[in-house]
């Protein structure tokens, strides 16, 4: 069964199936929208950190990664 047939078939039983089903879907594309909106923040954030020169050298990566506790 292709994508859209999954789509098909949970819509026309989307009626027939119990309110803690219906939440169980919610909260899953729910949490998946939150998600998604927090990675393409952290992505255009490290775009304009590094368009903005607000990188490390490798060096400083290895330093702090040393200096990092165990």
């Amino acid at each position: 069964m292709n994508v859209v047939e999954k789509r098909d078939f949970i819509h026309s039983h989307l009626h027939q199936v119990d309110e803690s089903l219906i939440n169980q879907f919610y909260e899953a594309l729910r949490k998946e929208e939150v998600l998604k909106t927090k990675l393409i923040s952290r992505a255009e954030k490290s775009e304009n950190d590094i368009h903005a020169g607000k990188v490390f050298t490798r060096a400083e990566i290895e330093q702090r990664t040393d200096d990092f506790p165990r």
